[in-house]
């Protein structure tokens, strides 16, 4: 076939082409090789960044890589320019920017694969470093094949993936309720958007993503909100994959709680929450206190150190800076602002009363804090173990800060500082706290704890400790009141007394110990070791629970166990070594009927591990007298069956057998009566029979006459 006659060719039936009515088929005949379809596996999930894809270009055609592959290439194509991104031939195939594969099919069928990521902006992965202007990302598929003098052949095929060139624009709130918000956006053209998916945050966190169908579609609303949450909202359209986000949008669900609760800047605040005075000091910076579906009567804002001198909502002074206003229904709130500067005598605890003053028994009550200068917003522990058994034990320390920008700020348990800072300043945030809110300079500071019973370890200190663990964080400002807080994380301050072992197998040990009181631990880990390897921790649930069966066992072995009370954390350690028996079972079968007197066979069989060698760690003992080991086989894995053939010689003598493996023994007793039956008799009651009598003893089973009659002795 020479390169003119390959190509594409079609085939008309039942008459020929000119025939306008003919049916028409087309089939590509070529020379050397052929790229027989580029196709590309899209993500499943379009609401998810950054998005993989992996195309594929199916060569097909001569079989011999080796000899005339002379190369094949995937290109990324951005306008008049492109770059190479894989390149080789079959079994040197490779790629500098992303990853690819070369599979074979068979038959000289074989799939040159690229895998890209996206990430709605540009093309990633290896470091792709060409932005996408055009929207579409466009590649191409260059393959070079065949002998050099029988004229070789370049095929080439291009895809192009859609994707949107533009974002959504005029991104905008329709509506919004405590939980729920209504966006819009300008809708784009069908043939540059098949959807849209909209993002939302909060702080750092995926709150949700949703998907929205159909280019037209503009308007969603997002339920499952919190009220006093500010979410940041974008939108994308995708064709096939994702297009450039929106500008994002910032919204606060309105606040909306059940019963009494504080409201400043559209957030909501719960009982207990801490202003800075520099953002209530005017009438638009208003903390209000409200009691949803309530009519205000009259409602109060008091000072909690100086309850009989109620805040006056009509005038100010020195000693009462504050003023308030009010809206009546149809939510009850009064609203609370300084009218002047706070003092340090007027700083502090207030609490506001609704629908009725504070006089009235049944009014509703909530406490704010108003400071100057900073404070201690919260003191808390986050992270705390969930799983016991887990062993050093970690947690955090948060401490935020609240109020003025300048300040300095530690932690520490008993006199030991975990962290440190000083001359603090948020305007340039050179410390390393964590920016909560810019316009009340909240900042959060964390300190990571381990403690591994005895040591509270963070970073390069320690401190050692014993019980519970008393925290404090200090925040100061120069030539003002230090702020402290402390915090108390629980710790059993004893062990568990007397751990003892109560009983042991093979395979189980059984221990004990002497409880805790239930204000003093919450239950019990018990962790067992045996070299430097845990083997099993077990968590026991409950103050009064001290004993328990540890499963799962080697025979031979020996185990040490500790035993910790726990209740925020473990206590300290109570420790003892034991070591498992080898010996599983000892018993014993009849094997022949015991009417064979001396010659009665019994089989005495004592299972143990595989820790132990059968032919030489276990030997036998009967009536003192030792015995090799000599038939043993293999039950399964970690059992053998030892076994001992016993004859009962003298009759009327017990037989005591015992089982012994390396230093441990089990035994087993085949008991003989202490004597022969009393008073036995005979009588002959005719010429075939004979009767005979004897008296029965408690201590038999049964019994075995033996008489001879004819020269034959019968049993």
């Amino acid at each position: 076939m020479t390169p003119y006659d390959d190509g594409w060719y079609k085939c008309c039936l039942p008459t020929d082409c000119s025939d306008p009515n003919t049916n028409i088929i087309f089939a590509n005949i070529f020379r050397w090789a052929q790229i027989e379809d580029i196709t590309v596996d899209f993500p499943s999930d379009i609401t998810v960044l950054p998005q993989n894809y992996t195309l594929h270009a199916i060569k097909i055609g001569h079989d011999d890589h080796d000899s005339f592959v002379q190369h094949v290439l995937w290109y990324y194509v951005s306008g008049m320019s492109s770059t190479a991104l894989c390149y080789g031939k079959a079994t040197n195939y490779s790629c500098t920017i992303g990853n690819g594969t070369a599979v074979p099919k068979g038959n000289g069928k074989w799939d040159f694969t690229l895998t890209h990521t996206w990430n709605g902006e540009n093309i990633t992965s290896g470091v792709l470093s060409q932005s996408n202007s055009n929207g579409d990302l466009v590649y191409r598929f260059k393959m070079y094949f065949g002998h050099f003098s029988h004229s070789p052949v370049v095929r080439i095929q291009y895809i192009s993936i859609t994707v949107p060139t533009t974002a959504p624009s005029s991104l905008t709130v329709v509506s919004k309720t405590d939980t729920t918000i209504t966006v819009s956006w300008t809708a784009l053209d069908s043939s540059d958007a098949d959807g849209y998916v909209v993002n939302v945050t909060s702080d750092t966190d995926t709150v949700q993503t949703v998907q929205v169908e159909g280019s037209s579609n503009n308007t969603i609303t997002l339920n499952g909100l919190r009220g006093g949450t500010t979410y940041s909202i974008t939108v994308r359209a995708y064709q096939q994959l994702l297009g450039p986000a929106s500008s994002a949008i910032s919204v606060i669900a309105p606040c909306r709680l059940e019963g009494i609760y504080l409201r400043h800047s559209e957030n909501c605040y719960t009982n207990g929450s801490y202003f800075w005075d520099n953002t209530v000091n005017e009438v638009t910076e208003i903390v209000s206190c409200v009691l949803p579906g309530t009519s205000l009567t009259t409602g109060q804002w008091v000072r909690v150190a100086d309850p009989d001198d109620p805040v006056d909502c009509n005038s100010n002074s020195a000693s009462d800076p504050f003023r308030c206003t009010d809206v009546t229904s149809p939510d009850a709130t009064l609203n609370l602002y300084l009218a002047q500067g706070l003092s340090a005598a007027q700083e502090g605890w207030y609490k506001c009363c609704l629908p009725t003053d504070c006089s009235d028994p049944n009014t509703n009550i909530i406490f704010a804090n108003i400071f100057r200068f900073a404070e201690i917003e919260s003191f808390t522990v986050a992270d705390l173990p969930s799983d016991m058994t887990v062993y050093p034990q970690e947690y955090k320390l948060n401490c935020t800060k609240i109020g003025h920008n300048r300040y300095g700020i530690s932690m520490s348990i008993v006199s030991t500082a975990l962290a440190s800072y000083t001359n603090c300043d948020d305007n340039n945030g050179n410390c390393p706290g964590t920016e909560l809110v810019d316009s009340t300079n909240t900042v959060r500071y964390t300190v990571d704890i381990t403690w591994d019973g005895m040591t509270v370890s963070s970073g390069s200190t320690s401190q050692s400790t014993t019980g519970d663990q008393m925290y404090q964080c200090v925040v100061e400002v120069t030539d003002q009141p230090t702020r402290i807080r402390s915090l108390i994380i629980k710790a059993p301050a004893t062990a568990p007394s007397s751990l003892t072992e109560v009983n042991k197998t093979a395979t189980t040990i059984t221990v004990s110990w002497t409880a805790l009181d239930s204000s003093d631990t919450d239950g019990y880990v018990v962790n067992v070791t045996s070299d430097t390897d845990t083997v099993q921790t077990v968590q026991v649930e409950g103050s009064s629970n001290n004993t328990i069966t540890l499963n799962g066992l080697r025979g031979g072995k020996t185990y040490s166990i500790t035993v910790r009370a726990y209740q925020q954390l473990l206590g300290p350690a109570s420790t003892i070594s034991v070591q498992t028996s080898v010996i599983n079972s000892i018993d014993w079968i009849l094997v022949s009927s015991i009417t064979q007197l001396n010659n009665t066979q019994y089989r005495i069989d004592c299972l143990t591990t595989t820790d132990i060698n059968p032919s030489t760690d276990v030997y036998w003992l009967v009536n003192g007298v030792m015995k090799s080991n000599s038939m043993y086989s293999s039950i399964d894995a970690l059992t053998y069956n030892n076994t001992l053939l016993v004859y009962p010689d003298p009759l009327g003598v017990s037989i005591n057998v015992t089982c012994i493996a390396m230093n441990y023994s089990q035994s087993v007793i085949l008991h003989a009566p202490s004597g022969p039956p009393n008073n036995v008799r005979g009588f002959i009651l005719n010429a075939n029979i004979i009767k005979v009598n004897w008296t029965t003893s408690s201590e038999a089973n049964g019994y075995v006459i033996e008489y001879t009659t004819g020269g034959v002795t019968r049993n």
